[in-house]
């Protein structure tokens, strides 16, 4: 009956690559040049100020060229993602989009207000940057940088919130504030907002580099590689200060989950980002092409702003949002305030089949003839927001069982085991809770075994195949 009903939505499934890779690849564009907005507003902002104050006619040339970049990659590429954002993140999850809106609306709202702002003021000073006097166009470019910065310090709210309110207090007030200022909101806004200084002196000095040599030009190489590396030195002490702030589950994930190339892979970027600052501090003469440059920015996006972005979606498992609903859109656990309650016991007691809107009717009941066919249902609703089913994708399944077993029992047993739900019975933190019946979760186990099966035996023909 449809009373029985749960509100979820279809499966967005992406083969071989998975929805949160593409996610991930679009968010981490909008990162980048999102970021560097931030960041050269208050370099621009300061700039100008110094160009006004030491009657510095070449800063001005310098600042208004930023100006133009700045336009045609953060002002179209970073506005364009951000739209791609919603979208993607509104097919691969949509309640955990929908727990969002409802819980940061305003907040929301008010994002978008300053957002616009912050496109309207850059655009205003590009076209009046020679149409009026220095002194308004520095009192200006400030403005630019607080509404620029507020941006920021308004999405992270939202975004801490994700890893987790950080107490109990929010689940019985429901107060927005309460979610807003978690423990992880100071720590990340610090972290982010070094980070931008560091993304804004990268572009400063690819610009800086290609303009007339003049001594004004090594000062301007050798003070934005300073400011660049002063972003990243504080980046990393605020680091230090973010994962402390971490609930437990996340610190857990990060020693044992997160691959170490992840991890090793954003250490050897930022070293080398410094080095590059370094040089250029160093030999401030020193010209380098616009390929270079942009393979620089590549680089940036690839090894840091990339695996930054993907560790920070491990950090939340197994919830998407507020420690409360799974990343599976499955709600765990009891809000009074907004008066939600936990799903779970109801979809143990009825079926996850049963109580999904958008699993077809012939899995409704597992039965032998459709185990199988119901077992991959319960895969894609249960697994394949974090997991890949195919051999290739993000994490495949069937890499990880390999190396568990080909046989259903104990797979079975492997599943009740890890993600009971009961942490003495050996639960993953980072894994959500399995629910559904028994014959369902019988079902998956067969369906696991018999894609493990086939590909353990493909992977051996393969390999005997080599000989």
């Amino acid at each position: 009956m449809w009373q029985d009903l749960l509100g979820f939505y279809p499966q967005w499934y992406v083969p071989n690559f998975g929805s949160g890779y593409v996610v991930a690849a679009i968010a981490s564009t909008h990162v980048l040049f999102s970021h560097i907005s931030v960041g050269a507003s208050f370099l621009l902002a300061y700039l100008l100020y110094k160009a006004y104050k030491g009657n510095h006619e070449e800063i001005y040339t310098y600042v208004k060229r930023y100006f133009l970049v700045l336009l045609l990659t953060s002002y179209i590429v970073g506005s364009l993602t951000g739209p791609g954002i919603w979208f993607s993140t509104t097919v691969s999850n949509p309640r955990g989009i929908s727990a969002l809106i409802h819980n940061f609306v305003w907040a929301w709202a008010a994002e978008w207000v300053w957002f616009v702002t912050e496109v309207a003021l850059v655009y205003i000073i590009y076209y009046i940057f020679d149409k009026v006097d220095r002194r308004t166009l520095m009192h200006i470019s400030w403005v630019f940088a607080i509404v620029s910065w507020g941006t920021l310090l308004l999405i992270v709210g939202i975004l801490s919130f994700m890893m987790s309110p950080g107490s109990e207090k929010w689940f019985h007030t429901g107060n927005i504030m309460d979610s807003f200022y978690n423990p992880n909101y100071f720590p990340q806004v610090a972290v982010r907002t070094s980070f931008t200084v560091a993304l804004a002196a990268l572009m400063g000095l690819a610009i800086a580099t290609r303009m007339r040599e003049s001594k004004l030009r090594q000062e301007l190489v050798r003070e934005v590689s300073l400011i660049g590396i002063g972003g990243l030195l504080l980046a990393g002490m605020s680091m230090i200060w973010y994962l402390d702030t971490l609930p437990d589950r996340a610190k857990v994930t990060l020693d044992f989950a997160i691959p170490e190339a992840f991890k090793n892979t954003i250490f050897i970027s930022i070293i080398l980002i410094a080095l590059v600052f370094a040089f250029f501090y160093a030999l401030p003469k020193a010209n380098r092409s616009l390929a270079f440059l942009a393979l620089l920015m590549v680089v940036v996006l690839g090894l840091t702003i990339f695996p930054q972005e993907r560790i920070r979606e491990w950090l939340r498992k197994p919830y998407i949002a507020g420690d409360y609903l799974y990343v599976n859109q499955i709600v765990a656990r009891d809000v009074p305030a907004k008066g939600v309650k936990s799903e779970i016991p109801f979809i143990d007691e009825h079926g996850f089949l049963k109580v999904h809107p958008f699993v077809p009717a012939s899995v409704k009941t597992v039965t032998p003839e459709n185990m199988l066919e119901a077992g991959r249902a319960m895969a894609m609703i249960s697994c394949a927001h974090c997991h890949s089913l195919d051999p290739a994708g993000p994490r495949p399944l069937v890499q990880k069982l390999e190396q568990v077993s080909t046989r259903p029992d104990v797979i079975y047993q492997f599943i009740e085991r890890r993600l009971s739900g009961d942490p003495h019975q050996g639960a993953a933190p980072y894994m959500p809770q399995i629910a559904g019946t028994d014959e369902e979760i019988r079902a998956l186990a067969a369906y696991l075994a018999d894609i493990t099966k086939q590909y353990v035996e493909s992977k051996r023909a393969t390999e005997q195949a080599a000989r």
